[in-house]
């Protein structure tokens, strides 16, 4: 029941209010998305097996005629590969047989079968149907999916040509897929929705500290399935499908848990972790030549990291390589695309046509119709706005990176602060959940569930209750005399004092209206021992400051704050593109802690426990906010 439950309320969520409202990418006059040809015919639990003997099963849903039997032809193949299985499963029967946004969960696409494709909703190892331990994102997965591929492309129905598409887990095994075929593979394709760039530092531990509430909602998903979907495991040995089940969630939930509650490796960024970054096969991903089409979230549980995966992208088919900007004067290919619009986890697609994108691109690089795609290759919703703008180069060339200084009495100015003195914070673990961390680590779930019951959301998007002091303290500007747009990476750089061998600070960017409401607009952590900083790999702004810190998080590079000393500490602050309206100002909340995004695991917990902090600001301490600005006129809609 809980699993029927859950289905019903994410393809709802999928489904809702994705149609009629254009994204900026318009299509060829001559092209657009067709009536359905055809019927949705499905074979379900194919066997395919890999080649160490394990069996994985696929449901394959291809076109019919009128009579419900094949149709005749061979036509392009879409590939999924999904954890999910008795979600998807019970999803497709819940709404809609046309209802293509089912692919975010994993069901089947019959939005693209009724317009001549194949699809393929394939269980990974140890999942659904599939045989096997799973392991999450891991190698043996990347080299399964490569053999999906060529057995999905040598289908009967099969023209021998296949494209990728799913969502969050679903998006990220694209790559790793991709990356494990090499050139020259059947794969004309990639629309990765919701993707990560790297799971460490977007989700399970961003900014060093345990990602509790992504975490929790992620490892009890996950959990749930595996063992509902034990019993359909495609294997007459109940037991031993039994045993491969516990071994998976050994292997990862347990692993995870345990291993970085006692400050084992798995609590730092090394080789278990960067071996499931995307970041790490994008150079073998580019070297396929393969288009791909993102589409993120600025609410996102993965936002910190899409417009990253775009950039990489870039940098990479320009001759550069991972983790650089842009340079303004390469031109970006048209290859490498980004929609980015103003969604959660689950509610991707809302005021957009996601389908007829989807189809629109499947079309063009599988079918070789001129769909006519054209335009910028970033769409970016504007927070705060009601216009999408477009954009080819991030950073974004249009904003000047600005430092905007702590000040006495609350201030936030370009100016340094003419007096050196020292805001009291106490450290909390725990705080008002009034922040964009709360929709953001339950991916829009919370939100959606309590609309759906009628009930009022918390905060209503408003954080002034988080911003109480001693818990936090804020600085803020004066107010804003045109429309202005914050475009770009954020980081902040604050000195602090402390009482305890550690810190955690949290920096939030807000918009304050006339009216003193406070709408969250960005935020990032980091903890004081995971201090260290690798310029190498870091962004810096023309004055010097970092504009993107790179913090390495490994042990080796992790050192104890110095009780009493003062201590700088470099913030990356999660990407944003927001417009702020005359007369509105711009607040940074420091605190400690981020309710319920984050919490900290034993060790540092005991390490934070009762601190004091200085927060200090002066002619000589210069803690600031650098963020890029631009006039809202220097984007076009």
């Amino acid at each position: 029941m809980p699993t029927l439950i859950l289905a019903r309320l994410l393809t709802v969520v999928a489904l809702a209010g994705v149609f009629l409202v254009d994204s900026g990418q318009r299509a060829n006059a001559a092209w657009a998305p067709g009536p359905q040809r055809y019927g949705v015919g499905k074979q379900g639990e194919v066997p395919v097996t890999m080649s160490d003997g394990t069996v994985l099963r696929a449901d394959v849903y291809y076109p019919t005629d009128e009579t419900g039997a094949p149709a005749p032809g061979r036509f392009p193949v879409v590939l999924s590969q999904t954890p999910y299985g008795a979600l998807a499963e019970a999803a497709p029967g819940l709404s809609d047989p046309d209802a293509g946004a089912l692919t975010l969960i994993g069901g089947g696409d019959t939005y693209l079968v009724r317009r001549g494709y194949v699809n393929v909703v394939a269980d990974v190892r140890g999942t659904g149907g599939s045989q096997g331990t799973w392991d999450f994102l891991g190698p043996r997965e990347a080299e399964d999916g490569a053999a999906l591929v060529r057995w999905a492309a040598g289908l009967p129905m099969s023209n021998g040509v296949v494209g990728l598409t799913g969502s969050s887990y679903m998006a990220i095994n694209q790559f790793f897929t991709l990356a494990a075929l090499g050139p020259d593979s059947p794969v004309r394709a990639l629309f990765p929705v919701m993707p990560s760039l790297d799971p460490f530092r977007d989700m399970v531990f961003p900014g060093g500290t345990f990602g509790l509430g992504s975490n929790a909602v992620y490892l009890g998903l996950t959990a749930l399935m595996h063992l509902v979907n034990a019993g359909t495991a495609g294997n007459p040995d109940l037991a031993q499908v039994l045993v491969d089940r516990v071994a998976g969630l050994l292997s990862f939930h347990a692993k995870v848990i345990l291993n970085g509650a006692t400050d084992g490796d798995l609590a730092y960024d090394g080789p278990f972790w960067q071996a499931r970054s995307t970041r790490a096969v994008l150079p073998d991903v580019v070297r396929t030549g393969v288009p791909i089409q993102l589409v993120g979230g600025w609410d996102d549980v993965f936002a910190r990291g899409q417009l990253h995966l775009y950039s990489d992208l870039q940098s990479l088919a320009a001759g550069g390589r991972t983790g650089e900007p842009m340079r303004p004067d390469r031109p970006a290919d048209p290859r490498y695309r980004l929609l980015m619009g103003q969604w959660h986890h689950v509610t991707v697609g809302a005021g957009v046509d996601l389908d007829a994108l989807r189809l629109q691109w499947f079309d063009h690089w599988l079918k070789g119709i001129d769909t006519g795609i054209s335009g910028p290759p970033m769409r970016l919703a504007e927070i705060g706005g009601d216009r999408w703008v477009g954009a080819t180069h991030f950073p974004f060339p249009q904003a000047h990176p600005t430092p905007l200084h702590l000040r006495e009495a609350g201030g936030l100015t370009r100016e340094r602060a003419p007096v050196h003195r020292a805001d009291l914070l106490v450290h909390s673990p725990l705080g008002v959940p009034c922040n964009r961390g709360l929709d953001q680590s339950t991916a829009g779930g919370l939100i959606v569930a309590l609309r759906a019951l009628g009930l009022p959301e918390p905060c209503a998007g408003n954080d002034n209750l988080s911003q109480l002091p001693p818990l936090a303290t804020t600085y803020t500007t004066a107010p804003f005399t045109e429309p202005t747009v914050l475009a770009g990476p954020i980081a902040a750089t604050v000195h602090a004092t402390s009482t305890r061998p550690d810190t955690q600070l949290t920096v939030t960017v807000s918009d304050i209206a006339p009216n003193g409401a406070s709408t969250p607009l960005t935020s990032g952590s980091l903890a004081g021992t995971h201090r260290a900083v690798d310029p190498t790999r870091s962004w810096l702004a023309p004055d010097g400051n970092y504009l993107l810190p790179f913090h390495p998080y490994t042990r080796e590079a992790a050192t104890p704050v110095p009780v009493g000393a003062l201590v700088r500490h470099d913030i990356e602050i999660a990407p944003t593109f927001a417009r702020l309206e005359p007369g509105h100002r711009l607040r940074i909340t420091v605190s400690t802690t981020d309710t319920p995004r984050l919490l900290p695991l034993p060790k540092p917990l005991l390490n934070q426990l009762g601190g004091l902090y200085g927060i200090h600001h002066g002619p000589t301490v210069p803690s600031l906010i650098e963020i890029p600005l631009a006039p809202a006129s220097a984007f076009s809609g």
